[in-house]
């Protein structure tokens, strides 16, 4: 028999066991994100200073109810000095652009982040970011990231500023090249190596490597008057140099023939984003910021690319860029999601991309080369969550 004070006591170690198990079932639920990956760095966010503040709490006009922002401001202090390296150079690209913006116009500083940014390549800013002398650095399409983490590089993609690609097949305007079958006996003029992207659209029609001349040449694209019969360039460059010169050209988008990419993707090293979460979500939200009055306000915008370069500077060259360019990038936003928020399906069709033309020896798992939970934190939908 039980003594009444065992038999209190028993009752309640019981509800103390009732209590903690509602509790551990309440914290489990309720913060799922079906269509998004979220790797292993993400649940930090979710115990840092952001409160991640969910869109049902925060009202309509973006700021929201559940963000202790001076505790963020000395959470991204704690980072110290963080080193973003652009991808070429002071190009006007994505999302360099944002980057130089949001130091510019002072986003970063209101946001506690102190941001040195440093010009370069991006192939050499995977790098610095493997190697932890950079924090952050600007990638031209997911496929860099991609092959940089197969060679060992910890380092994901947590934003991606186009959502279709930049690139493209350039041919004389009287061609009779209209689509992937055509270019079978023709030659195709590529730089460095030939894009996994051509090899989706050469596979897209049946038609084979061996079926095509590909030789590799170099940056001026005037080798495409009788040099070459098609020609890999960017929507963004050589099509203008190209009308410049007084050449009528027309462009074979990959994306209508399996190649489609993505462009302008933020890399950050994976060991920073896991220790300071919250400065990965507010420099990417300093950038988003910055893209609205980049695209406001054009003129600035090329004047301060161009302040920072230290070389010569095409001032023209580089408007034309950033006016296709940022016109790519509104065209295609995903619906109902604010800019640089990127997809599953952005990096998968990267990842097959890549494997199929045999640049990987197999597919990465998504979780190890990019993370969505920080670009979705800092949207309310479409609207920006920024501090009154």
């Amino acid at each position: 028999m039980l003594t009444n004070r065992k038999r209190k006591n028993a009752v309640g170690a019981l509800l103390l066991i009732v209590v903690l198990i509602l509790v551990t079932a309440g914290c489990g639920g309720g913060n799922s994100n079906s269509s998004e990956s979220s790797s292993p760095t993400s649940s930090a966010s979710v115990a840092s200073p952001s409160a991640s503040s969910s869109s049902s709490s925060s009202p309509s006009d973006g700021t929201p109810t559940g963000i202790d922002w001076a505790a963020r401001k000395e959470a991204n202090k704690a980072a110290g000095k963080i080193r973003y390296t652009t991808g070429y150079y002071f190009a006007a690209s994505s999302p360099d652009v944002q980057a130089v913006m949001a130091d510019e116009l002072g986003y970063f500083k209101e946001l506690g982040l102190d941001v040195d940014i440093q010009p370069g390549l991006d192939s050499q800013g995977m790098k610095f970011l493997a190697a932890g002398q950079a924090q952050f650095s600007s990638a031209g399409n997911p496929s860099l990231v991609i092959t940089s983490v197969e060679s060992g590089a910890e380092i994901k993609g947590v934003a991606t500023f186009g959502s279709v690609g930049v690139n493209a097949l350039m041919v004389m305007e009287d061609s009779d090249i209209h689509s992937p079958k055509d270019l079978v006996g023709k030659t195709l003029g590529y730089k460095g190596a030939i894009p996994s992207y051509v090899i989706s659209m050469l596979n897209s029609e049946g038609v084979t490597r061996d079926q095509i001349k590909a030789v590799s040449v170099g940056y001026d694209p005037r080798i495409l008057d009788g040099k070459v019969d098609a020609l890999t360039v960017y929507k963004t460059n050589e099509p203008f140099i190209m009308q410049k010169a007084g050449y009528k050209v027309r462009l074979i988008d990959p994306g209508e023939f399996g190649g489609e990419t993505s462009f302008g993707v933020v890399a950050v090293n994976s060991k920073f984003a896991s220790e300071f979460p919250t400065a990965v979500e507010d420099f990417l939200r300093a950038l988003s910021k910055a893209h609205e009055y980049a695209l406001q306000h054009p003129e600035e915008t090329l004047k301060a690319m161009q302040s920072r370069s230290e070389a010569g500077y095409d001032l023209e060259a580089e408007t034309n860029r950033w006016a296709v360019e940022s016109k790519l990038v509104q065209d295609h936003l995903p619906e109902g999601h604010g800019v640089a928020w990127q997809t599953d399906v952005q990096w998968q069709r990267e990842v097959d991309m890549l494997v199929k033309a045999e640049v990987i020896k197999a597919a990465l798992p998504l979780d190890r080369v990019m993370d969505n939970s920080f670009i979705n934190s800092i949207y309310d939908g479409t609207t920006l969550i920024w501090p009154k």
